[in-house]
C-alpha cells in the first residue's frame, strides 16, 4: 500500500471517528432519497440497532402526513430537491420511532460533493427538551396570568387593581393627569342570594362584571371585582363630565339586563349604587387616596335609596 493511500485512508477514519462522535443526528442521502450513509448518533437517536438497520429501515419512521398536513414522503423529496439545486434547505419533521414515540425534529440539509457527486447531508436536532421547555414556558405564562383574573367572573382581580392602579397613579402624576375612579356595588345581594340561592348569585355577578366591561369603551381603562359584590372601574385621563356619563350609562345597562330582584327595597331589578370621584394627580398622590373618596360617596348613594351614582372631587 503505498503512503498516499494509507494516508488517504487514515483520513477517512479520522473522518468517520468524528462523525459518528458528532451530537448531531447525521445522514447522506442521494437525489432520489435512498440513504446513503448515517452517524452513530443516528442509530442511537432512532432506536436501531446498527447503521444498516437504520438504512434499510428509516422510511418506516415516519408517519404517512407531517403536522403541517403534508405527506411525509413527497414533503421529504421536496426538500431534498431544494438541498440540490439551492444548495441548502430547512424544515421541522416529526418522526415516529419504533417504541411508537413521535420525535419531533429540526433537520438541515446541505448540498455536497461525495465520491465525485453531489448528495445531500442532512443534520437532525432533537426537540424535545426544546419543545418541553416551550411547554413549561407557556404554561408558566398561562398561570402567571391567572393571577390578575378573578375566577368567577373572569374579569381582572383585586391583586391586578392593587398593582396597575398605583402604576396609573405613577404615570399621571408625571404629566399631572386627570383620574377618575368608581366603585360599584350591586344592590341588597345578600338578599339576592337569600332568595335565588348562590348559584344565582354567581350568576348574577357576571352578568354585572359583562355588563360594566361592555359599558367601557377606551383601551386604558379597567373594571376588577374589587370584593364579593363590590366592583371597580378605573379611568385615567377621564374628567368629571365623562366619569358621571359612565356612571349613569352603567346605571342604566344594568336596569336593562332586567335581572329580576323581588327582595330589593330598590326595584324588582338587580339594581347598582354608584360612588364617583375625579382629581388631578400630583406627585405624591395615593392610590387609598381614591379608593377612600370613591367609596365614601358610594355609601352616599347607598344612604340616598341606592339605584344612583354620586359625584365628589378629590
Amino acid at each position: 500500500m503505498s503512503q498516499a493511500t494509507s494516508e488517504l485512508l487514515q483520513g477517512e477514519q479520522y473522518a468517520r471517528a468524528m462523525l459518528d462522535a458528532a451530537p448531531l443526528c447525521c445522514q447522506l442521502w442521494t437525489r432520489d432519497f435512498r440513504i446513503l450513509d448515517c452517524n452513530q448518533t443516528a442509530v442511537e437517536l432512532f432506536g436501531f440497532n446498527s447503521k444498516q438497520e437504520f438504512i434499510d429501515r428509516f422510511t418506516e419512521i415516519s408517519p404517512e402526513y407531517q403536522p403541517d398536513g403534508q405527506l411525509s414522503l413527497e414533503k421529504g423529496r421536496m426538500y431534498v430537491v431544494k438541498a440540490m439545486e439551492e444548495g441548502r434547505s430547512f424544515c421541522d419533521w416529526t418522526h415516529l420511532l419504533p417504541d411508537g414515540t413521535l420525535l419531533p425534529v429540526e433537520v438541515t440539509l446541505v448540498r455536497i460533493l461525495h465520491d465525485d457527486e453531489y448528495v445531500v447531508a442532512g443534520y437532525t436536532r432533537d426537540l424535545r427538551q426544546q419543545r418541553k421547555k416551550e411547554s413549561s414556558i407557556r404554561r408558566l405564562e398561562t398561570e402567571s396570568g391567572k393571577i390578575y383574573y378573578d375566577l368567577l367572573t373572569g374579569i381582572f382581580n383585586r391583586r391586578f387593581f392593587d398593582e396597575s392602579l398605583s402604576w396609573v397613579i405613577k404615570t399621571l402624576s408625571r404629566s399631572h393627569g386627570v383620574l377618575s375612579i368608581l366603585m360599584v356595588d350591586i344592590d341588597f345581594f345578600k338578599n339576592f342570594n337569600n332568595t335565588y340561592g348562590h348559584r344565582a348569585g354567581d350568576n348574577c355577578l357576571r352578568t354585572i362584571a359583562e355588563t360594566l366591561t361592555n359599558s367601557v369603551t377606551r383601551a386604558d381603562d379597567f373594571v376588577v371585582r374589587y370584593s364579593g359584590e363590590e366592583f371597580a372601574v378605573v379611568l385615567p385621563n377621564t374628567d368629571e363630565d365623562g366619569a358621571q356619563l359612565l356612571a349613569d350609562n352603567i346605571i342604566e345597562n344594568v336596569r336593562n339586563r332586567a335581572i329580576p330582584h323581588e327582595s330589593s327595597d330598590a326595584a324588582e331589578i338587580v339594581t347598582v349604587s354608584i360612588g364617583v370621584t375625579t382629581g388631578m394627580v400630583q406627585p405624591g398622590s395615593r392610590a387609598d387616596e381614591y379608593i377612600i373618596r370613591a367609596d365614601e360617596l358610594l355609601y352616599m348613594s347607598k344612604r340616598s335609596g341606592r339605584d344612583r351614582s354620586t359625584f365628589g372631587r378629590m
